[in-house]
């Protein structure tokens, strides 16, 4: 096997994000860990459109996806990269840049339907952990297109993001303590859905191409709608 050697600069440039928001493909719950798909995320954001193409390309080095994601170099190097070229989830080549030197180049499948939008900010974001991001990640992918809710019970999420009951509901009581998941009976109107509201939802800014603020300042609902809200909320309860 070719060990490839990260070339860079001490004058890198380490925020590597190409744009201000990426799309994510669903396929990848369930294939990674949460880290591992909060560093995937990461590698998505720091990648280029080809044209004509259905990949996605990115050089992004060991350094600058830890820059970017706050994961330390030892396990994006050891644990990540070794899982990620196993999976067969993307591909990739050592291409030469100095004698002995050679860069990691990354190709990932480019999502043209069955994808989520991740917001660059989330990334910036340290009041999560990476495990957190990833777990909430995950959860954004189970949800019902356009929303930010899933209707789904704890043990078909698990199954579904690849977890072991204790260590998801480890990471879902920590998002919400956090205020990211939300049960349906304490959210603005606009993020729910009266015949679901046993649905949990997710009230993060950062995940999107409409946020759930979008959502909500577009909601307008009449006055006759907010009482037939309340009242099947109260029916419900």
């Amino acid at each position: 096997h070719v060990i490839c050697l990260i070339m860079e600069k001490s004058n890198s440039n380490l925020i590597v994000a190409t744009k201000d928001y990426t799309p994510f493909p669903i396929a990848a719950i369930g294939l990674f860990k949460p880290k591992d798909l909060y560093l995937l995320a990461g590698m998505y954001l720091s990648s280029h459109y080809q044209r004509n193409s259905n990949i996605l390309y990115t050089d992004i080095t060991i350094h600058q996806l830890s820059s970017l994601t706050g994961v330390q170099n030892e396990y994006i190097s050891e644990s990540y990269y070794p899982r990620l070229k196993r999976s067969g989830f993307i591909s990739y080549k050592c291409v030469p840049k100095q004698p002995n030197v050679k860069r990691n180049h990354f190709y990932l499948p480019l999502p043209k339907q069955n994808f989520r939008f991740i917001r660059k900010e989330l990334f910036f974001d340290r009041t999560l952990t990476p495990e957190e991001k990833g777990v909430m990640i995950g959860l954004y992918c189970l949800c019902l297109n356009n929303t930010f809710r899933y209707d789904l019970s704890d043990q078909r999420v698990w199954e579904a993001l690849g977890l072991s009951k204790n260590t998801f509901k480890k990471y879902r009581n920590a998002l919400i303590e956090k205020n990211v998941l939300w049960s349906s009976y304490d959210i603005p109107m606009a993020l729910t859905n009266a015949e679901h509201l046993s649905a949990k939802v997710l009230m993060y800014p950062h995940l999107g191409h409409k946020t759930w603020i979008d959502l909500v300042e577009e909601c307008n609902p009449t006055e006759d709608e907010i009482n037939d809200y309340l009242l099947m909320i109260e029916e419900v309860a």
